[in-house]
């Protein structure tokens, strides 16, 4: 079993609706009972804020994030349908956004549309709520648990630095061998992680991944 962490991105596709029926999955579902306040309470915080804009349709945080956003420009021309279905059926892998607004979401969450950021120049430049200094205290337990929680046999994180450093702070991050992390940098970040998420979801699909992990270390920065 393989866990993803990934980042949210700026623009975002509410127009693909959850059919009834499908999985979804709530904060419980992947974390203890004590931190699902925090969390809940911290993103019901963020999202209240008029800057953040909330959209009024609800979507998985999948299709929120996968189908517009540049990092996931390669993913979702090459896989995004087979990795969906994946997902639904609950076929071995776990997917997570690390996100401004809901601080980290699995990929099956209902979720709606929203601007909100971790990166300070960004939330000023664009005039929407800056978040890390409020998930600074919540997010590094509340991933610690997460990624402690599901006994994968591997874990892959990607993001530029203002949403690793979340990762970087978990015990799991200090004392796993079984974690790859993938740091990119400025604007052209997402452009450089493309390809290389692509790569990684094509592996886990042909359920092959000794390839990817003999090619990167446990840390990689573009």
């Amino acid at each position: 079993m393989y866990v993803v962490l990934s980042s949210c991105c700026a623009k975002k596709d509410d127009s693909v609706p959850i059919p009834v029926g499908s999985r979804v999955v709530v904060p419980l579902d992947y974390l203890e009972r004590s931190l699902v306040a925090g969390l809940v309470n911290t993103r019901e915080r963020i999202l209240s804020d008029p800057r953040a804009g909330v959209g009024k349709a609800t979507t998985y945080a999948f299709d929120l994030n996968v189908r517009f956003g540049k990092a996931y420009k390669d993913l979702f021309f090459s896989h995004y349908d087979r990795l969906k279905s994946l997902l639904l059926s609950g076929g071995g892998v776990e997917w997570f956004f690390l996100s401004g607004g809901y601080g980290i979401v699995h990929a099956l969450e209902k979720v709606r549309s929203y601007q909100a950021t971790f990166i300070r120049s960004v939330a000023y430049q664009k005039k929407i709520p800056f978040t890390g200094s409020m998930w600074k205290s919540v997010l590094p337990s509340v991933c610690d648990s997460i990624l402690s929680r599901f006994r994968s046999d591997w874990v892959y994180v990607f993001g530029s630095r203002d949403y690793t450093q979340f990762i970087k702070e978990t015990s799991f991050w200090k004392k796993a061998n079984n974690v790859k992390m993938f740091e990119s940098t400025g604007s052209a970040g997402p452009t450089w992680l493309s390809p290389i998420l692509n790569e990684l979801v094509g592996s886990i699909l042909q359920k092959n991944v000794d390839a990817f992990n003999a090619k990167y270390g446990k840390f990689t920065k573009q």
